[in-house]
């Protein structure tokens, strides 16, 4: 029994127990900060934004928030079973702390489970994170104190002996509220980011600003990557050229990249994106672009802009953004691109495979098994045959878009094929890739959206043989999502022989359209995630077959 009637407080906080709450709070702080990787690697994918990562959370095939309950009531029970059978051999006071041995064994075995499932996208080591990281462990322990004096409070006030000995058993219950912990954590630092941001901004837009390179924004809601590095590829034939690399098209990406703007450097390429509106003007007034490129407009991120106006008018942002002197290149190929096109009132280009009133235009198109042969027409110019191992007629639309820019940067037609010539494919998008069997293995998972299945079909349709498509379907369209994932099931239906469908999120619709679109069920599986739809690929997998890899979720929809 506790005593009663003696000063509570000079018991709770004599030097002993206070030691004894640091300890058991840092021990406490720490297990739940490593238990919480998925949530913190979600917070970094959803870009911080906490409305996408509760969105996360609440989402019903979010299957965290139950594991976190498990752990607790599994954590709970036990520490509640140790404690009051070793309390007849140890004692009150000792028998309080045997529960923390089931509930260390339950957090490291909960931790182990977790780290074994690889994410699509590791968790970035940016300063922010360990900013982050570092205010997040410091809310775990000061609410672990918190609930440990409260326990011993508890515990010496009410002076009754089962209290005493599962006093700490209130432990239990904090993992459960690690989520919110992140996001209390996230809310304290984000007014010190805030100006933290500012300050790299304005740091990186002086450093531009006095640079005198010809800056040139990119974005479109598709091919923004690839008609980056095909412009760079080719503009580094006459030019020494800085693009932002992979898609950091974000303001810290940009600033990121500028850090290594010099002297020597002739031109900037900043790939720009957006998920709501006016993220392209905030990074126009950051780069100040005097040329701009719009490769297209779809309903990609649907989700966060609401509307397709809204996505339309975001991309036209890097049009207004323009001086005076600048140049606006749209795709001709894209029905809202080309609308934006007859809308703005500077100096203009249009070019894709849709000649008509097209500045740069490619015939004669043909695809063999080594890449794309194809004529180029540069406005007057004499056309000029050229050669691309980059796959599809959407990426000989993305070169004509690059090589008008080129072309009115100086270069020869001669200099453009020859950096067509050379091109390499962008990682994971309609990438070939290598292997020691007779099978044609397409990489096109980084993203996808409603024009990239169309172009990933076109290039399917171009081999022979039995095609097979591992695909989770498309992500990120609002309450279109349901609808373009059903169409797609019709598509992929017309052009596969099998598809293997990875995850739940869509795997209804996409099923349900492949039926509808006359594909036997025999010949779809499922699988609950890519490891698994591997092990069924291998196991289906004979010599001259074709293999798509359509799209992969992020982790956020996993």
């Amino acid at each position: 029994m506790f005593p009663v009637g003696i000063d509570s407080f000079s018991l709770l906080f004599n030097k002993t127990n206070i030691l004894i709450y640091i300890l058991i709070a840092c021990f406490n702080g720490v297990l739940i900060l490593f238990s919480s990787m998925k949530f913190l690697l979600v917070l970094q994918q959803s870009g911080y934004h906490g409305t996408r990562y509760f969105k996360w959370l609440g989402d019903k095939r979010t299957p965290y928030l139950s594991r976190l309950m498990l752990l607790s009531m599994l954590g709970l029970l036990f520490f509640c079973v140790l404690n009051t059978c070793f309390e007849p051999i140890a004692g009150i006071s000792l028998a309080s702390y045997v529960g923390f041995i089931a509930y260390l064994l339950f957090m490291l075995l909960y931790i182990k489970s977790e780290s074994a499932v690889n994410a699509k996208i590791p968790l970035k080591k940016t300063w922010r994170l360990i900013r982050l990281l570092i205010t997040y462990t410091l809310v775990l322990i000061i609410i672990s104190f918190a609930f440990v004096v409260l326990a011993d409070f508890l515990a010496f006030t009410i002076g009754d002996e089962m209290v005493g000995i599962l006093r700490y058993v209130i432990i239990c219950i904090l993992p459960l509220l690690a989520p919110e912990l992140l996001f209390i954590a996230y809310c304290i630092n984000e007014p010190f980011e805030e100006i933290i941001r500012r300050r790299y901004l304005r740091v990186t837009t002086n450093k531009l600003d006095k640079s005198g390179v010809i800056k040139i924004g990119i974005t479109g809601s598709f091919g923004k990557t690839s008609v980056k590095e095909i412009l760079k590829t080719i503009l580094s034939q006459k030019f020494r050229v800085l693009a932002t690399p992979a898609s950091y098209n974000t303001p810290l990406g940009i600033a990121l990249t500028v850090k290594n703007l010099d002297s020597t450097h002739d031109i900037f390429i900043a790939e720009m994106g957006a998920r709501s509106k006016g993220d392209i003007k905030e990074l126009c007034k950051i780069v100040k672009p005097t040329y701009a490129l719009l490769t297209g407009v779809n309903n990609q991120h649907l989700e966060t802009f609401k509307t397709i106006e809204n996505i339309r008018q975001t991309k036209y942002e890097i049009m207004e953004s323009l001086p005076k002197n600048g140049k606006g290149f749209f795709c001709a190929d894209n029905k809202i691109a080309s609308e934006l096109y007859e809308e703005f009132n500077k100096e203009k280009y249009l070019a894709g495979l849709n000649n008509e009133n097209c500045f740069v235009y490619a015939t004669d198109i043909t695809t063999d098994n080594h890449g794309v042969n194809f004529i180029l027409h540069i406005a007057n110019e004499k056309p000029i045959k050229c050669f691309t191992i980059l796959l599809g007629k959407h990426s000989i639309s993305n070169i004509c878009l690059a090589a008008a820019v080129a072309y009115d940067l100086g270069l020869t037609t001669e200099e453009i094929a020859w950096g067509i010539s050379v091109l390499q494919s962008v990682g994971h998008r309609l990438e070939l890739m290598p292997n020691n069997k007779n099978i044609v293995i397409i990489d096109d998972s980084y993203n996808s959206n409603v024009d990239g299945v169309e172009a990933a079909m076109e290039v399917l349709d171009g081999y022979t043989g039995r095609k097979i498509v591992l695909t989770p379907g498309l992500v990120e369209l609002g309450k279109l999502e349901n609808v373009a994932n059903l169409q797609m099931g019709k598509t992929l239906a017309k052009h596969a022989d099998k598809v293997i469908v990875i995850g739940r999120h869509n795997a209804e619709m996409l099923i349900q359209g492949l039926i509808e679109g006359g594909m036997q069920r025999e010949n779809i599986s499922f699988a609950k995630n890519l490891n698994k739809g591997n092990a069924l690929l291998n196991e289906m997998l004979q010599e001259g077959d074709i293999v798509l890899f359509e799209n992969d979720l992020p982790d956020n929809y996993s």
